[in-house]
């Protein structure tokens, strides 16, 4: 019983990895069915690297909207903490005033860090040169 229960606790990695290896495939059998004209390793991970980052932005948008919702809530909370202390405690708006300005700046930090260490974007201009 105990080898059964393991076995369906592994069971989204064994999808997983079936999905992996079947999409590994179709990507190797129409590469070759192209005559050469589908994608290589390299142009797959310079296209999984993109979605990441994508990834990344959709997060990093995420945390600031989450951060203003958890700021309004903050500021609701203690205006009714002011009109009935007996009700509701000013730490409950103040804790949730602070992790909301702390999700708020994360993508300013994110930015402020990207362009420390080079990862910022680079465009391409009109004349051929690039920008970051």
């Amino acid at each position: 019983m105990k080898k059964l229960m393991n076995g369906m606790g592994n069971l989204p990695y064994k999808i997983l990895a079936a999905a992996t290896v079947s999409l590994a495939a179709t990507e190797a059998m129409a590469e070759g069915a192209g005559g050469g004209d589908g994608k290589s390793v390299g142009a797959i991970a310079e296209g999984l690297v993109g979605q990441m980052g994508n990834i990344g932005r959709l997060v990093v948008g995420g945390a600031f909207v989450g951060g203003l919702v958890m700021l309004g809530t903050g500021l609701m909370k203690l205006k009714a903490a002011a009109e009935d202390p007996r009700s509701t405690k000013y730490s409950e708006g103040l804790w949730r005033v602070g992790v909301g300005a702390a999700l708020v700046a994360i993508p300013a930090f994110t930015g402020v860090l990207s362009q420390t260490f080079g990862l910022g974007e680079v465009k391409i201009t009109a004349g051929g040169g690039a920008s970051f």
